[in-house]
Parts: C-alpha cells; sequence; structure tokens
C-alpha cells in the first residue's frame, strides 16, 4: 500500500509541472501557486538528490515532469477531466489519493485545475528529459566489475611442483591447490581415462578396438592421438552440437496447444553439427546466428550445394509459439523477450531479459537498453528460402532454361489459340488490392529458388494446366516443369481488414498438417505462420479466403511457396478487405486443361515431333537436382521501439534507439541508420573488445570437461552469479581462444590433454575437508552420462547403433501412455537406432526416458542440466522396452559370434565398462547365467532370455551410466 501510495504521490508531482506553453503569466502562475506544493509535498521523495526516486518519477525539472513515470502522464494540458492529476487531488477514486498525508485545500485544488486548463506552464520547457528508468549508473565504476574488464593474458603462475604440469592449465589448477597445501588426485589409470574423453568429445563409449590400440601405444604423443582421433570423428559434431542445441531451446515444433512442426528446424541442427566439425571460428559461429544471411563472405555447406551461414539465424524461430494469443501485442513482446533471454544468457553469460520490467537489479543493464535490443528483434522476420548456392542455382536455372526453349519449340508447332485481355479488377468498397503482379518484376516480393523466376509470368507453358488463364500477370511456380521449388515473400504490412482473398490455381497438395502444406500462400503475422491458404487442385482460377480474426492489425507479411516438386501454385491477385465474400469472379470461357490437348487435332509427323520434345523435356526435368530450403532471418521494417514502462506493453515510454548495451560498446554509439541493425549487432557480439563473448565460450567448454565452469554459473557471469573459481585460468583460456583464431578444438585439446584432466576421481578425506566442493579441482569429479548418451551407449553395445548422420529427425516412440493434443504419429521403438540427437524433438511428447535423465525443457537456455538421483531412472532402465529389446539384440550377436561363455563375459565388460572383468566377477556372472537358465529352462530360447537378462543387468549398473 505504501508503494501505491508513493507511486501516486509521484504521478501528482508529475502533473504540476508538465511544460508544454512559456506564456509568462502561466510560468508566474506556476512559480506562485505550484511549485510551493511540490517543494512542500513532492521533493522528499521525487527531487534531485535521489537516485532512485518513487516511482521512477523526478520532479525537479521540467522535462523530467513532462516525461512521466511508472503510470505514464498523469496530465492531458488543456483537460483537467483526463488527467489523472486531478482524480488523485479530488479525492474521487478509492485508488489514488494523493497526496497520501491528506487532500488539499479546496482553493489549491481549484489553482490546479485552472493551472492544467493553462497547459500546465513551467520554466524548463527546451530541456530533453533523461532517460528512463534507474538513473546513474556510473557506468566507469559498474566496468570495474571482473566479468566486464578487458580480457588479458595473465603470466603463467610459478608451481612447486613443476613436474605435474604438461599444459598451462595445469600451473593455474596447482598454483591454486598449492595456496591450500592441497595436492591433486593421483592420475587415472589409462582406461579410464580414455573412457572418460571418449564420452566429452563424442558421446560414445570406446569400442574394445580403440581401447587395446590405445593401451598398445606407450609413446609420448598417444594420448594426443587419441584426441586428435576423436576430434576428427564425425561424431564429435553431434556430441557437442547437442550442448548447443540445450543452448538455443533447440526444439522442432511449437509446443503450447497443437504442438505444430517448425518446418526445417532439422537444418539448423545439421549446421550446429557441420560447424562444430569443421571447426568454425567461434565469433564467426556468433555472427552467422545473428545475421548469418546478411554477412559478405558466406559459407557454403561443404558439398557445396547450399549457403551454410544463413541457417544459423534460425535460432531466433526456435521459441515456444502461444497458440490463438488473445493479445497479440503482448504475445510478440513475449517471442521478443524470449530472443533477448537466449541471446544475453548464450552468449553473453548476462541476464538481459531481467531488464524488460525494471533497470536490473544487479547488472549495468538499463530498460532503455533491452528495449534498444528489442527493436533489433522487432526489426527482424523470418522467411522460409531456398537456400541453394550460387553453382547450385546455375545448374537449375540452365536446365531450365533449357526446358522453357523446348517448351517454346513445342508451342511453335501447335495451333495458335485466340488472345484475350483481362480485364481490370473491380474493387468494392472496403476492398485493398494488395497485389495483381502487373508489374515486369516483382517489386516489393523477395524471390528464392527458380520456381517463380525473376518476373511475374504473363503466359504459360504449353504443358501447364490453367483453362481460364487470359494472359494476366501471375506469380506461377509451373516454369515449364513441376519440378523447380522456390518461395516469394512479401514486404511488411500491418493487416487493415479482416478478410484475406486470392485468386489462385494450382495442385493439390497432400494431405497434411497447414503449417506443412508443399504449396501454400502463407500469412506470418509477427513472426507465426497463422494463416495458409492452398490451391484446390481444380483446373482453372478460382477464389480462396482467409478470415484475419487473429492478424488483423499485427505486423504482416505474404510468403507464397513451392516446395513440392510434384505440383505448382499460381497466384493471379490477392484482395485484403473487409467484404466476407471475395470479389466476382471475372467471366470466361473454359479452354482445354493444357495447350498441348490441342495436339490430337495435328498431322502425325508434328504430334511425332512434338512426342520427342516432351521425351527430351521429361530426361531435363529428371537432371533437376533437388534444392534447399531453410527457416532463415529476414530484415523486417526497420523500427525502434518505445520502452514497455513496468514491461506494459500498453503503457508506453520514449522510444529507444537500436543499439548494443552501452555496457559493453558505450555510451556514445553510432546510430543504426538502416537495416535491422542484426549486422552492428553480431559485430558487437562478436569483436574482440566485447570482454564476455570468449570467457562464456571457454567457461562452457570447461564445464563439460571438468563437471562444473571455472564460473559455475555457466548463463550468468553477472554480480548474481559466482565468481570464477580460477580467475586467471579464465582469462587466460579466452585470451588463448581469441589469439588461437576462436578455434573450439584447440580448446579441447589445451583442456584434455592436461593433468588436471588426467587426475582420477578419488578424493583423500583431507582434501575434502579444505576443498568440501571441489571448487579447487582437487580430483576428478565422477560424471552421471546424460539421457542422450545413455540411449546411444546402449545402442552402441548392442551393435546396433546407425550411424547416419543429417537429414530430417526420426519421429520418437509414442507410448500408449502419451496423450494430447498434437499427438503425432510414432515413431519406430528404437528411433531407427540412430543417435539421440537425431529424434525429432516435440515440445509436448519429449522421450520419456530422457525426462527421466534430466532432458532440458526447450522453453530457455539451459547450460547446467541438472543432474538428478531418483527412483523412476532405475524403474525406467528395468522396465523400458527399449532396453530390454537392445539387451536381447546385444545377448544374440554375442551368443552368434563366440561360443566361449568366459570371453563372452569378457566382451561383455569391455564393450560396458572399457575393462575386462575381475576373476571374481567372472564368477560370479557365470553362476548368474547357470542359474537363469536353469530357470528358464522351460522356454525354448533359455539361452537367449539368460543372456539378455545378463545383458540388462550389466546396462542397468552404475558403471555402465557414470564415468570416473
Amino acid at each position: 500500500m505504501m508503494e501505491r501510495l508513493m507511486h501516486w504521490r509521484g504521478v501528482f508531482c508529475l502533473g504540476l509541472a508538465v511544460l508544454f506553453a512559456r506564456a509568462e503569466t502561466g510560468e508566474e502562475f506556476f512559480e506562485k501557486k505550484i511549485r510551493p506544493v511540490l517543494a512542500e509535498k513532492c521533493y522528499g521523495c521525487h527531487g534531485a538528490s535521489l537516485k532512485s526516486p518513487s516511482g521512477g518519477l523526478r520532479v525537479d525539472t521540467a522535462a523530467a515532469l513532462r516525461k512521466g513515470g511508472d503510470s505514464g502522464p498523469a496530465v492531458v494540458p488543456g483537460d483537467p477531466a483526463r488527467s489523472l492529476l486531478m482524480e488523485a487531488i479530488r479525492y474521487t477514486s478509492l485508488r489514488i489519493k494523493m497526496p497520501p498525508s491528506g487532500k488539499l485545500s479546496p482553493g489549491q485544488i481549484a489553482d490546479f485545475e485552472q493551472w492544467v486548463r493553462m497547459g500546465a506552464p513551467a520554466p524548463g520547457a527546451g530541456q530533453q528529459a533523461p532517460p528512463a528508468g534507474r538513473q546513474g549508473i556510473d557506468w566507469e565504476q559498474a566496468r570495474k566489475f571482473w566479468a566486464f574488464q578487458p580480457v588479458r593474458a595473465p603470466a603463467v603462475p610459478a608451481v612447486r611442483d613443476a613436474s605435474w604440469v604438461r599444459t598451462p592449465v595445469d600451473a593455474f589448477v596447482l598454483a591454486r591447490l598449492e595456496e591450500r597445501q592441497l595436492k591433486p588426485a593421483p592420475p587415472a589409470d589409462r582406461r579410464n581415462w580414455i573412457r572418460r574423453v571418449t564420452f566429452d568429445l563424442i558421446g560414445l563409449p570406446p569400442t574394445p578396438d580403440e581401447v587395446a590400440a590405445y593401451l598398445a601405444d606407450n609413446s609420448p604423443e598417444a594420448d594426443g592421438r587419441v584426441v586428435d582421433r576423436l576430434l576428427s570423428s564425425p561424431h564429435y559434431g553431434e556430441r557437442w552440437a547437442r550442448h548447443w542445441l540445450d543452448l538455443m531451446r533447440f526444439a522442432e515444433t511449437n509446443g503450447h496447444e497443437f504442438d505444430n512442426d517448425k518446418l526445417d528446424a532439422w537444418r539448423y541442427r545439421d549446421y550446429v553439427i557441420r560447424a562444430f566439425n569443421q571447426d568454425v571460428p567461434y565469433n564467426q559461429f556468433v555472427r552467422e546466428h545473428i545475421a548469418g544471411d546478411m554477412l559478405p563472405g558466406k559459407r557454403l555447406s561443404p558439398d557445396g550445394a547450399s549457403w551454410e551461414s544463413p541457417l544459423g539465424t534460425g535460432m531466433f524461430w526456435l521459441w515456444e509459439v502461444l497458440n490463438s494469443a488473445t493479445d497479440s501485442v503482448k504475445s510478440r513482446a513475449d517471442t521478443v523477450d524470449n530472443q533477448l533471454d537466449v541471446l544475453g544468457k548464450a552468449f553473453l553469460g548476462l541476464t538481459v531479459a531481467c531488464a524488460r520490467c525494471h533497470d536490473h537489479k544487479f547488472d549495468p543493464i538499463p530498460t532503455a537498453d533491452y528495449y534498444s535490443l528489442a527493436g533489433i528483434m522487432h526489426s527482424t522476420g523470418i522467411r522460409e528460402a531456398v537456400i541453394d548456392s550460387p553453382r547450385r542455382a546455375a545448374e537449375i536455372a540452365s536446365l531450365h532454361q533449357r526446358i522453357a526453349d523446348l517448351n517454346e519449340q513445342i508451342r511453335a508447332l501447335l495451333p495458335q489459340s485466340p488472345s484475350t485481355q483481362a480485364p481490370p479488377v473491380e474493387l468494392r468498397p472496403g476492398d485493398i488490392l494488395f497485389e495483381d503482379f502487373e508489374d515486369l518484376g516483382y517489386a516489393g516480393w523477395t524471390a528464392t529458388g527458380e520456381a517463380f523466376g525473376g518476373a511475374p509470368s504473363h503466359r504459360i507453358a504449353p504443358n501447364q494446366p490453367l483453362n481460364n488463364y487470359r494472359g494476366e500477370g501471375i506469380a506461377n511456380s509451373f516454369g515449364g516443369t513441376d519440378r523447380l521449388v522456390g518461395s516469394l515473400t512479401s514486404k511488411t504490412f500491418r493487416m487493415p481488414a479482416l478478410w484475406v482473398h486470392v485468386r489462385m490455381a494450382g495442385t493439390k497438395p497432400p494431405q497434411t498438417s497447414p503449417q506443412n502444406q508443399l504449396l501454400r500462400l502463407t500469412v506470418v503475422a509477427d513472426g507465426y505462420k497463422s494463416a495458409h491458404i492452398v490451391p484446390s487442385g481444380k483446373p482453372g482460377f478460382e477464389w480462396r479466403s482467409a478470415r484475419m480474426t487473429k492478424e488483423i492489425g499485427r505486423q504482416c507479411y505474404f510468403e507464397i511457396v513451392d516446395r513440392g516438386r510434384q505440383g505448382h501454385i499460381v497466384i493471379d491477385r490477392i484482395v485484403i478487405s473487409n467484404n466476407e465474400k471475395p470479389p466476382a469472379e471475372l467471366p470466361a470461357e473454359a479452354g482445354p486443361p493444357r495447350l498441348e490437348d490441342l495436339a490430337s487435332s495435328l498431322p502425325a509427323a508434328t504430334r511425332t515431333r512434338i512426342a520427342a520434345l516432351k521425351r527430351r523435356r521429361a530426361r531435363l526435368e529428371e537432371q533437376i537436382p533437388e534444392s534447399a530450403f531453410g527457416m532463415i532471418s529476414r530484415d523486417d521494417s526497420p523500427r525502434d521501439v518505445r520502452l514497455h514502462i513496468r514491461g506494459n506493453h500498453q503503457n508506453l515510454g520514449e522510444e529507444e534507439p537500436r543499439r548494443f548495451l552501452r555496457i559493453i560498446a558505450g555510451e556514445n554509439q553510432p546510430p543504426i541508420s538502416h537495416g535491422s541493425g542484426r549486422l552492428e549487432l553480431a559485430s558487437w557480439m562478436a569483436g574482440e573488445q566485447n570482454p564476455l563473448t570468449a570467457r562464456v565460450m571457454v567457461n562452457r567448454i570447461w564445464k563439460h570437461h571438468f563437471g562444473r565452469g571455472i564460473v559455475r554459473t555457466v548463463d550468468n557471469f553477472g554480480r548474481m552469479g559466482e565468481a570464477p573459481s580460477h580467475p586467471e585460468l579464465l582469462d587466460w583460456l579466452a585470451s588463448q581462444f581469441i589469439q588461437g583464431g576462436w578455434s573450439v578444438k584447440r580448446m579441447h585439446r589445451l583442456m584434455t590433454l592436461s593433468s588436471a584432466n588426467r587426475m582420477s576421481s578419488r578424493e583423500t578425506p583431507e582434501a575434502a575437508k579444505v576443498d568440501p566442493g571441489n571448487v579447487l579441482l582437487h580430483h576428478m569429479p565422477v560424471r552421471r552420462l546424460e539421457a542422450e548418451e545413455i540411449r546411444d551407449s546402449i545402442l552402441a553395445v548392442s551393435g546396433r547403433l546407425n550411424r547416419k548422420m543429417f537429414g530430417p529427425g526420426v519421429m520418437p516412440h509414442i507410448s500408449r501412455y502419451q496423450e494430447g493434443r498434437g499427438k503425432p504419429i510414432s515413431g519406430p521403438l528404437d528411433g531407427d537406432a540412430r543417435r539421440a540427437i537425431y529424434i525429432n524433438v516435440r515440445r509436448n511428447f519429449l522421450t520419456p526416458m530422457f525426462l527421466a535423465f534430466d532432458y532440458p525443457l526447450p522453453v530457455s537456455t539451459i547450460g547446467n542440466r541438472g543432474v538428478s538421483t531418483v527412483p523412476s531412472q532405475a524403474l525406467m532402465m528395468m522396465n523400458n522396452e527399449f532396453v530390454a529389446a537392445e539387451a536381447r539384440a546385444w545377448a544374440l550377436d554375442l551368443l552368434r559370434s563366440e561360443p566361449d561363455p568366459s570371453r563372452r563375459i569378457g566382451r561383455l565388460y569391455e564393450a560396458a565398462f572399457a575393462r575386462p572383468p575381475e576373476d571374481w566377477e567372472t564368477r560370479e556372472t557365470l553362476a548368474f547365467v547357470r542359474k537363469q537358465s536353469l530357470k528358464l529352462a522351460s522356454k525354448r530360447d533359455a539361452a537367449v532370455a539368460a543372456w539378455s537378462g545378463l545383458c540388462h543387468v550389466l546396462m542397468n549398473s552404475a558403471e555402465f551410466i557414470y564415468v570416473q
């Protein structure tokens, strides 16, 4: 209550000095009648001496009063009836009574009313209002915090036990241990180390042959050879891409009510895998995520067939989508908030989103900076685009031209039909002609792919079925063949009316969910594909319509997409209207389905010639390679956004210019004069002058090798995060990262080949007492495998792991207990035996086994997965059908390939634990198998069942799912 009273006291004071006119008599009136009340009632809580004035209001300058506070302006100059000030001082509202100490006298209230009617004049009208939010950030002082200090390469410390130092990493670790009179744990045995480093780098267990080869190599380079082999493995990218996908809240569906698919999300996943395998410099990787579609010198895919860099921008569009939002403006603001949350945590280790409603309570991130970044996101859209490389595009264009030439030869042999002129469109009141494609080019549209060509068509190919075409300009994806694909994306506009009517024709697409239609016109509203209009498959043009109930008033654009290679779409006109019915269809006589059908009346020789040309055309069509589509960012209509006071999109403050965080880029940044600002953001984010980007990434790499980050709060380097345990080591690694060309693989080598990484997991009581949390790293922690590693290990030891890489994901297996809207068709129990990263991530139907082992919900950045130990994990491993099936497959393989029971057990242990069994383990295991065989003797496959049980037991052991 006191906060509310102070807030409205601020509202009261705000109105007393709002200035919109500078009349001499008005200023005198203010000085005599109003300022004395201000001084008496308001300055104590809202004066210039206060660092954080109550309610966000300052009343010491006219500009500050004019700007307003948390509830916006309290005075409407010249209109007392609409001024909250008058409501407050009259005490006519139960919720607003100002000043709280007692009602003003009737004479004072009359003075305020007169002052408002005069236009609320006060001295100082020409002054600029101070920025919104908390004032008085001392930027120089704020930059003294360790995370905002420039990255500097410290000297490698001298240590007493220099023999332990294999890499400079060890010197930093040992120096901290020696400060506390601690010694590092002894080295792990070689079997444990290769198992540890193999899981860390590729997420799979080492094979018995790999372990044997390493044990046989006694050279000093043996460890380095193992690490180099693992870093060159294609499975390295799969493992480390999964870490990255946790940061990007990767999923392939929208979640919420319907859990619709996110088209081409798998291409982003594959992009990340390839980037890690190719060791793309991390600063380049960051730039590609923010502005990969705009960068000069964009990267190509390894096969040279498509653009690679633009796929990085798909990370912006992986958010969870709210279906049928009742407040579209708030929904868009929530989306931007999620984008900024991921951007801040993943790349900067900062909780930027905490500044949405107020200045960050702990870090130097004012609300104004949040909305400066929000402006960049609001100026960025999404598009479904063909990403063919220039080489692939030229190949397709050449084939298309040869097909077009053949069609012209066919046209010349056909009877000439009389030409007709398409009459102009007849618009009604309430109709807006958005597009009729009568221009010579696609003005206002962006075309990708070859299907729609470089301009609208004004005649059709002789083999196109369209029986009421009369020469009008059309966006036509046929192009003489159905095997071309492409897209057209319109400019952005605010949806002005309730209906979209499209005069269209084309092939009826296969039955599938609307957003997955291969041929469609889509309305994209605030980044969400909200309405889809598809052809009916009839042989001529017809009007197709969609109601814009949710889209009206929102920022929208149209996408016309042909992804089919087995059909086409034709758009003649797009009309936006308040009329529910489309414009009247233009009269036309129906002609033949296609011009080539007229050939039946031609002489036999001509028909033979046409048939030969059509065969040549068919051969060329078969040569057209597939194009790649990607969901990538696009520059939308650039705009700055107004600050949302207290995060309320209905209570707007001043416009904030698009720029980067001032704590990093400074207070005097050059303005963003054109475009969304993503290019500038990419430069700021990945620049060497940014003290956070390199630190945050090397800390993440360290975390995945040593169990915890040097900064344990890997997603928060701010004041509420933990300070680094080894600050000099963190800066040394960051400086090495930058100097080494931002190579992630180089960082792996530095860390995995250190003595620190070779330590065992054994802990002495003395060390546990001095360093109970192992913060100083006196031993290597025991690590439980993550959910995906457990599943992939089960497939690996059973011998059934399918190592196929890339491509659309496999649908998850859906049990009979999983229900809900958007329930997909179940995939196979074993996911086609592919690695877990290729299992389709459906937000509403996540794999139960993964969830049992702390798989993160794909909602926001998760740099530290939870690690729980709960009964459901043991129950999952004991009762899960997949685990049981793979245990049986493992047993069958052993029974077929190894006749000797003792050797079978040896092979089991080598595969599962990277070690041979102890003698007692062999004895106990053989006894278990014999006992089980006797129990199951009545069964036809008793031996298989007994050995399956043994395999199942080993999969359930702690040693199988933990790494020492």
